[in-house]
């Protein structure tokens, strides 16, 4: 077998470890801890965005009043990627009823049930 071996990059450790620093003091003078920069699809400027977003929506304003603006100044979007960065449902839909009961599966549900007893006896058996 030959195996290739890659060749590690060696580097001037005075001189790299100074660019390194230089390079870190420049983020920090440039952004804050958490800032986005640099280029990113819509989804990435809306995350950079979320908390002022929230705000908004604790203050009443729609997904769609805040979709309608940003599309207006600064790109188009829908309510509904809003609604997803957020995570939470908007009060214009209506709730699901969870306890809604369904007759249609009763007789089955009963059925697994007494399937579900332990056999104590032979007579148990179907």
């Amino acid at each position: 077998m030959n195996k290739q071996q890659t060749k590690q990059r060696l580097f001037e450790v005075k001189e790299y470890s100074k660019k390194v620093r230089e390079s870190l003091k420049k983020l920090e003078e440039t952004q804050q801890p958490g800032e986005q920069s640099g280029k990113g699809n819509k989804t990435v400027v809306l995350e950079a965005t979320k908390v002022q977003i929230q705000e908004l929506i604790k203050k009443g304003y729609t997904t769609k009043q805040i979709a309608d603006a940003l599309s207006n100044d600064v790109f188009g979007i829908l309510p509904k990627t809003i609604t997803q960065l957020i995570g939470t449902k908007t009060a214009s839909r209506k709730p699901k009823n969870k306890h809604a009961t369904d007759t249609s599966q009763a007789p089955v549900k009963q059925e697994i049930k007494q399937r579900k007893k332990p056999v104590t006896d032979i007579t148990d058996v179907e």
